[in-house]
């Protein structure tokens, strides 16, 4: 790979001027004119698209070059060009650009005043560019309308940007596996893709419609991250391919709880339940499963069958009513190896004496206590905990920081 900078240093090294075309031989000065023309197109790929454009001024066979190349990269950053000037960039672009595009990179700090010619580049690069990696970073400009086609997208990553519409709608993108979306504002009541193989979204915000929360429908999906979701929490769809999954959600806006006035998730009227618990029914074919959360987030009420699960981790939500929804996943996943408890602070709260759990998997050997304090609560908690999980031959590590240390509990 040709870092850009690099790249440019190659460019800043031709002669600009030269009229004279025989100079312009396999033998020229520059070095760079006698590569083969796809090498040429590859390095262009590096340049940012105005840099790119700019090296047709440098001799006549390079008049064309800058259209064929394989990446594009257009940035730009409130303040360093005038609005017109990268109005008409665009517009160029999106008449001579003539090859298909390995990968497109849309990165627009401020100037909100380009949504427009945005949008356009970016329905451009998926259905004339045919490109297959396309990442747009937007500093929350909207990008929204009907959904997208192509048979060559099969990577797409959204930062920064407010979606709305149906444009999360990822039916006619039927080459799409990898979907990518940090610092996200999602307005839309549909996530969907028949394709989609792994989907990764972080710090996300999450607005419902006035009827429902926004629903994630990836059946061929075999990795799921959802890590710091807020808001809402999403309504998952089958998945039976799935085979890990990362769950950690944030805290939710709890403007549809019925029974509480606070930012506290009551957890059992129709309004929390709809927009802000998930269930774990799409989850059942996990092999490796994390759930996490601030607070009670996931319900058990239709607890599945985990008939595939190996490893799973949790934290303190999972404890409340005296373990009861720990109690419920752990009779419910009968070949389970490793279960791994991520305690954030000291348990504060305290658990009556209970008996044994009736039925465990065979198969769990280790149970491993991630926490930031060990102190007598905790080693109390550790102890109700072995009564509960009644397996003489199981291994408890109680890890702090970096360091591990085996409990004779």
């Amino acid at each position: 790979m040709v870092p850009t900078c690099a790249a440019r240093q190659l460019f800043d090294r031709t002669p600009l001027g030269i009229k004279d075309e025989a100079k312009w031989t396999p033998s020229g000065p520059d070095g760079i004119s006698a590569l083969p023309d796809d090498v040429i197109h590859h390095v262009l790929g590096f340049l940012p698209a105005h840099d790119a454009l700019q090296t047709s001024a440098l001799a006549r066979r390079w008049r064309n070059h800058w259209k064929w190349m394989h990446s594009l990269g257009f940035a730009a950053v409130s303040g360093s060009v005038s609005v017109v000037v990268l109005k008409r960039l665009v517009d160029r672009l999106l008449l001579d650009i003539r090859a298909p595009l390995d990968e497109c990179v849309i990165d627009i700090q401020g100037l909100h005043e380009l949504t427009e010619e945005v949008g356009r580049l970016i329905r451009h690069a998926v259905s004339e560019f045919h490109v297959r990696v396309l990442k747009v970073n937007l500093e929350r400009q909207v990008v929204s309308g009907h959904p997208l086609v192509s048979g060559n997208l099969v990577r797409l990553e959204l930062h920064h940007v407010t979606v709305k519409g149906t444009i999360l709608d990822f039916s006619s993108c039927t080459a799409l596996e990898d979907l990518v979306m940090t610092r996200a504002h999602i307005h839309a009541t549909k996530i969907s893709s028949p394709s989609l193989k792994r989907l990764r979204m972080k710090k996300c915000y999450l607005f419902p419609s006035v009827y429902s929360a926004t629903c994630i429908s990836a059946p061929s999906l075999v990795l799921m991250e959802l890590d710091d979701l807020s808001v809402t929490t999403p309504f998952l769809e089958r998945m039976p391919m799935l085979e890990t999954a990362f769950v950690r959600l944030g805290h939710s806006w709890t403007f549809r709880c019925e029974l509480r006035p606070t930012w506290l998730c009551c957890g059992v009227c129709a309004g929390c339940i709809k927009f802000y618990l998930m269930e774990l029914g799409s989850l059942s074919s996990a092999r490796h499963l994390e759930l996490t959360a601030p607070s009670v987030k996931f319900t058990v009420l239709r607890c599945p069958t985990f008939s595939k699960l190996t490893t799973l981790l949790l934290n303190e939500w999972c404890l409340a009513a005296d373990f009861g929804a720990l109690s419920c996943i752990l009779q419910h996943s009968p070949i389970l190896e490793k279960l791994t408890l991520l305690l954030n602070q000291a348990q504060q709260e305290t658990y009556n004496t209970m008996e044994q759990l009736p039925t465990i998997s065979k198969c769990l050997k280790v149970v491993e206590i991630k926490c930031t304090k060990f102190d007598d609560r905790l080693y109390d908690f550790l102890k109700i905990l072995k009564i509960f999980l009644g397996r003489e031959h199981l291994r408890y590590n109680l890890t702090s920081g970096q360091t591990e240390i085996p409990l004779k509990v």
